[in-house]
């Protein structure tokens, strides 16, 4: 399975076609949350700074900008990531227009006083079910992670605050999801490891060829796991019958030396030499060999006999 598998989530993910505005408005609304930054500035004007190692999630935001409220900007690029690597970002500065389109994403009051990010929502901005799941996408583009399904399943979403944890928490209950939340290193982190939930998860999301590529890979680890507990199991029954074999020739053995085979009635006489003769054969085995063939648990009673037998020659 290929290394990138968030990465190539992602890139699909941006591409997700939107038509209602409502649902932009709660993409817009997630992607903010986890890489935007808005200030307000002397004077009274707005800026609003989103900045990433995620090109997919900055082209995003830059799409639905224009498409919501016309406002464009072009992303630049420059080496300030996590070992240089290419950091994008894109800022505007502006009046009312910004400020219309960040009053309804529910970053401004109506006043115009900023509103912590670590607030909820607007109850107005997730009450429908395509509007969470425009939500989580925004949300999963600019701080989510998926693992690669080959290796493992996992989902997770850092959240700004505890109540926003909550609140995508609450999301995705209502999609019919159980997410957990915990700390890490103090951010909240909300995190998914059921297989199938994540694989709701991308349906919801939109992230279709990503969504195949998980249902192949988990058929793949389940037909692996189904083949590993067969062989182990034959395994162990392997290894039982062997060494099930080795005590009974040992005391095949114990009874030749002791008093000779040639003492022993005719049906154990022939059992003891049949083990002998096929130290490997299992019991449904040594039975057909007989004429007539003898049942499994036939056999078994003979060889327990032998064992007994020897058992009282020591």
């Amino acid at each position: 399975m290929r290394a990138y598998f968030t990465g190539e989530t992602k890139e699909a993910l941006s591409r997700v076609p939107l038509r209602n505005r409502h649902c932009r408005l709660a993409e817009l609304h997630g992607l903010i949350l986890g890489i935007g930054e808005i200030e307000v500035l002397p004077g009274g004007g707005l800026s609003l700074l989103i900045q990433s190692e995620n090109l997919p999630a900055v082209r995003r935001a830059e799409y639905l900008l224009y498409v919501l409220s016309g406002l464009t900007v072009d992303v630049s690029v420059f080496l300030g990531g996590r070992d240089r690597t290419p950091l994008y970002s894109l800022s505007l500065m502006g009046g009312r227009p910004l400020g219309r389109l960040l009053k309804a994403l529910g970053f401004l009051s109506n006043r115009g006083a900023l509103r912590d990010k670590a607030l909820p929502a607007p109850e107005a901005l997730l009450e429908r079910d395509c509007c969470r799941r425009a939500y989580l996408r925004g949300a999963f583009l600019s701080s989510g992670y998926i693992s690669d399904p080959g290796r493992a399943y996992h989902w997770e979403l850092l959240c700004p605050g505890r109540a926003r944890g909550e609140e995508v928490q609450g999301v995705l209950e209502k999609l019919g999801i159980r997410g957990r939340l915990t700390l890490r290193k103090g951010r909240d982190l909300l995190y998914v490891k059921d297989s199938g939930a994540i694989s709701d998860l991308l349906n919801l999301m939109g992230a279709t060829v990503s969504l195949l590529e998980w249902e192949n890979a988990r058929a793949f680890r389940s037909l692996q796991g189904q083949v590993n507990r067969q062989v182990n199991c034959e395994t162990a029954n392997l290894e039982k019958t062997t060494l099930a074999s080795a005590q009974q020739r040992q005391a095949i053995r114990k009874i030749e030396e002791k008093q000779g085979l040639s003492s022993l009635p005719g049906p154990l006489r022939e059992m003891a030499l049949l083990r002998l003769e096929h130290p490997e054969a299992s019991l449904t085995e040594l039975g057909a060999m007989l004429d007539p063939p003898v049942g499994r648990s036939g056999i078994n009673h003979r060889l327990r006999k032998l064992m007994k037998l020897a058992e009282e020659l020591s």
